[in-house]
């Protein structure tokens, strides 16, 4: 019989019984869960609940709704047989059900019962109702060590929620989260939402609780994912999942349940409730007899699905994947000591059967070695200074296993971090698979930090499908990655798994997303070096925006076809999200779709528009009038800032005007010292990938106007498409920038040749009989935005300097002028370098160049 097969019998397994007339010695008091990343923990032991519903039952005379006290102890003792530890209630837990649940060690989630599907905005009983609901819950429960939390509220109706408006909704949710917190300090809150009001945005919350009632296992893993990344950086709960055995059958149930909850198990929930445990539950004051959700009867014998619920409860999630192939965890360091001990620690306490850990210590001058040295199950590879991506590289080639992860020195890993990633590998054809990086608790500054921009984030195309993501926390085929040469070993700092990802894509590979896969990754821990590393990334940027121009947009960013997530400013949100209820509000999955940041309101901020500010308060010097201009100007760069700061999320402890003004100035400067990077890099400090090499430029040369025209003769059959696709990969190979005709363009071919200008290829071929063909390439130069910028900005100066007879317009016309000069004479030369790459190709091609070699073609189309 192979995992996850079940016997399913209802004698199976005898019932757990209890003395009725015995006491239950009480134990020592539970410690209160508390949320840590997408999990929870208490004691410093991480905990997954696995749970139930219990109820609503008839009420009775005293006005419980719940079973006697000798029921109650009789179902806790059976609950925690099969390996329940958590119960779910819908009305306030009875003196009864608290002190069996700590007798038990069984937490409790607890709902406020309140008149949540009438219009109870507009009612200020229904109100007053709920918030004493809520208060009189949190109140009882502060004095319960069991409580794991309390749930303010239980699926709002959607056409309720759309006749309030959501913002009214989440405003009144909020302050009964509030009124919660006020009565148990201590206590966790959340709010049991479901698919049709998917869209609440409720921030206050401790962690996310969903009830999902999906019969598709495919369906139900599918929308699990999405729910994953709307919690972010919170748990997720199952709060409700259930089958009706009297239409599914016993049977049915059992395999269901199984089913669906080793997918949440994989997917990295952080718990699931069953609906419900017994057969016999009521609402609205009558029995329900037509439903048959619990997996006992009415008089509590078991269903096959209780006993099956066992195996699932039993196993952790490494143990529920069909196969465990060989993970090589790789970590690359360089003078990471501070963190090195902690992330390796961590890596020792995966739960995953089959892996090795790799440290590749890249020239650490730190106490990196004597950290290593501690550790004798690492395998450990020193080599002097070279890189990140040669680090990388060298962990890729020592590696034994199918797969690599990578992880970096300054992260910390949750224990089923390489399952949740192995799990997508094996459940997709992704040749790659990443997952979140979590922000750890390291004080006011780290948080603000963390809350700026430029952090390392996935970007994701759809919920399961990734478009980048970040090094820190990513995994692949390693049969794939060899493929493609591994790691680009210019990027010495970051950018190396940006341009991965681009890659993988660009050759038919497509990335995987696991949101339960997290890292704990430590931001910086101060300003100065938190604007060292975007430094550092902008440095990376100028780098890939030559490999992959068509990913940048002109001032040198990047362009990403998805969105970016996590906690990170990420631009300014002036749009509301648009919800999809569906036709008169009754839609299953109400959809929300957050607007992308306005990148027109952050033209302020820009590099640019500083340097503009600063010329023209230097020009103020001239005309004081433009002091005004300028002083406007830098008030709405401060403004942006301010508002940047203003939608930063950070933690409740560290909420401050201080942090406000902190991430103020963090998001006024991270733009400027970022691109000032980028910038130094493109024109000062970048060398081109074939400078040096025995590649020697065309003999042609191109026209003062930037026009050429080669041509190559063959009798053997070769066709342009065979040599567009060997200068292509030539020019993949030794990482030059190039664009590929999308199909709407009027060129082949856009090689990007210098920093200054690029150059257009369009390819002809003639059919002369017989396999002989002739094959005309066009060059024509093309000038960068800088360099057009240049012209009309000399143009300008000199026009101003004849109208007003100036000198200083006229010396700034004529550098001007010069610097375009120059740029276009630089293009003209590294132009024959492209030219002389079609010819090499051509050669090798067996192409002949014709006598006539380059020809100059007229308007009219003659030679």
């Amino acid at each position: 019989m192979g995992k996850g097969d079940i016997v399913l019998a209802r004698t199976s397994h005898p019932r757990p019984k209890i003395s009725r007339d015995a006491e239950i010695e009480r134990p020592a008091p539970l410690e209160r869960p508390s949320v840590k990343g997408k999990c929870f923990a208490a004691g410093g032991v991480r905990l997954r609940f696995n749970g139930v519903t219990y109820g609503p039952f008839a009420g009775n005379t005293a006005g419980d709704r719940f079973p006697s006290r000798v029921q109650i102890h009789d179902d806790f003792a059976s609950m925690c047989a099969v390996g329940l530890n958590a119960i779910r209630t819908y009305h306030l837990p009875s003196q009864d059900v608290f002190e069996a649940a700590e007798a038990s060690g069984l937490r409790l989630l607890i709902d406020a019962p309140w008149s949540k599907h009438l219009c109870f905005l507009e009612s200020k009983q229904a109100q007053r109702e709920a918030r004493e609901a809520v208060r009189a819950m949190a109140s009882e429960g502060n004095r319960h060590s069991c409580v794991l939390a309390y749930s303010i509220g239980n699926e709002i109706p959607a056409d309720v929620v759309r006749w309030h408006g959501a913002k009214r909704v989440q405003r009144f949710l909020a302050e009964l989260a509030d009124t919660a917190r006020q009565a148990d300090p201590d206590g966790l809150v959340t709010y049991a939402n479901f698919p049709p009001t998917e869209y609440l945005e409720l921030p206050f919350l401790d962690f996310a609780t969903f009830n999902v009632y999906l019969h598709d296992r495919e369906v139900f893993r599918r929308y699990l994912v999405r729910l994953l990344n709307l919690a972010g950086e919170k748990p997720l709960l199952l709060g409700e999942l259930g089958l009706d055995t009297l239409r599914h059958g016993e049977v049915r149930q059992a395999e269901f349940l199984v089913g669906h909850l080793r997918e949440a198990a994989l997917l990295g929930l952080a718990g699931s409730f069953v609906f419900s445990w017994t057969d016999d539950w009521h609402t609205g004051g009558y029995a329900v007899e037509d439903w048959a959700f619990g997996i006992t009867f009415r008089d509590r014998s078991p269903k096959p699905s209780m006993w099956a619920l066992q195996e699932v409860f039993e196993d952790t999630p490494a143990a529920m994947l069909p196969q465990s192939p060989r993970v090589s965890v790789i970590v690359c360091s360089y003078n990471g000591g501070t963190t090195l001990d902690q992330c390796l620690r961590s890596l020792e306490e995966l739960d995953y059967p089959n892996y090795e850990v790799i440290v590749v210590n890249d020239g650490s001058t730190d106490d990196t070695r004597s950290i290593l040295s501690r550790f004798e199950r690492v395998r450990v590879i020193h080599q002097e200074n070279l890189g990140l991506s040669a680090a990388r590289n060298a962990g890729l080639h020592a590696a034994t296993g199918e797969i690599v992860a990578y992880t970096d020195s300054d992260c910390f890993a949750e224990p089923d971090w390489l399952t949740h990633l192995v799990h997508q590998l094996q459940r997709t054809d992704a040749v790659a698979v990443g997952g979140p990086n979590l922000s750890p608790d390291d004080g006011w500054i780290a948080d603000c930090v963390a809350a700026s921009p430029g952090q390392p984030m996935h970007v994701l195309e759809g919920d399961h499908v990734a478009e980048h993501i970040p090094g820190c926390n990513m995994a692949f085929r390693r049969d794939p990655l060899l493929a493609i040469g591994g790691f680009d070993i210019q990027f010495r700092k970051a950018g190396d798994d940006v341009d991965l990802c681009w890659r993988l894509q660009q050759v038919g590979y497509w990335i995987a997303f696991a949101p339960g896969a997290c890292v704990w990754h430590h931001r910086r821990q101060t300003p100065r070096a938190y604007l060292r590393q975007q430094a550092g990334y902008g440095e990376a940027e100028a780098l890939l925006r030559f490999k992959h121009p068509e990913r940048f947009n002109a001032r040198g960013e990047s362009i990403w076809r998805g969105l970016l997530y996590g906690t990170s400013l990420r631009g300014l949100h002036l749009k509301a999200a648009v919800i999809n209820r569906g036709v008169f509000g009754s839609g299953l999955f109400q959809c929300v779709y957050q607007s992308q940041p306005a990148h027109w309101a952050m033209i302020p901020s820009s590099f640019e528009w500083f340097l503009a500010t600063l010329c023209i308060c230097i020009a103020g010097c001239l005309w004081p009038s433009l002091w005004a201009a300028a002083a406007v100007m830098s008030g709405l760069s401060l403004l942006v800032a301010g508002l940047q700061a203003r939608q930063a999320q950070l933690r409740a402890p560290y909420e401050s005007i201080r942090s406000r003004l902190l991430v103020m100035a963090l998001s006024y400067s991270q733009p400027l010292v970022r691109a000032w990077s980028r910038y130094r890099t493109r024109f000062f400090a970048y060398r081109h990938p074939l400078a040096g090499t025995a590649l020697k430029p065309s003999v042609a040369r191109l026209t003062l106007t930037g026009r050429r025209t080669a041509a190559y003769w063959t009798d053997g059959g070769a066709e342009r498409i065979e040599l567009l696709g060997g200068v292509i990969s030539f020019l993949n190979e030794n990482r030059w920038g190039r664009t590929i005709d999308s199909g709407c363009r009027d060129w082949d071919l856009e090689i990007y040749c210098s920093h200054w200008a690029v150059v257009q290829v369009c390819t002809v071929q003639e059919e002369h009989g017989n396999g002989k063909r002739l094959i005309q390439a066009r060059f024509q130069l093309r000038s960068r935005g800088y360099v057009k910028l240049a012209a009309w900005a000399a143009l300008a100066a000199a026009t101003s300097a004849v109208m007003f007879w100036n000198s200083p317009g006229m010396i700034t016309a004529a550098c001007l002028a010069t610097a375009a000069t120059g740029a276009w004479i630089s293009g003209m030369h590294q132009a024959r370098r492209a030219i002389g790459v079609f010819d090499s190709i051509a050669l090798q091609l067996g192409l002949l160049r014709c006598e006539a070699g380059l020809v100059e073609r007229g308007q009219d189309g003659a030679t």
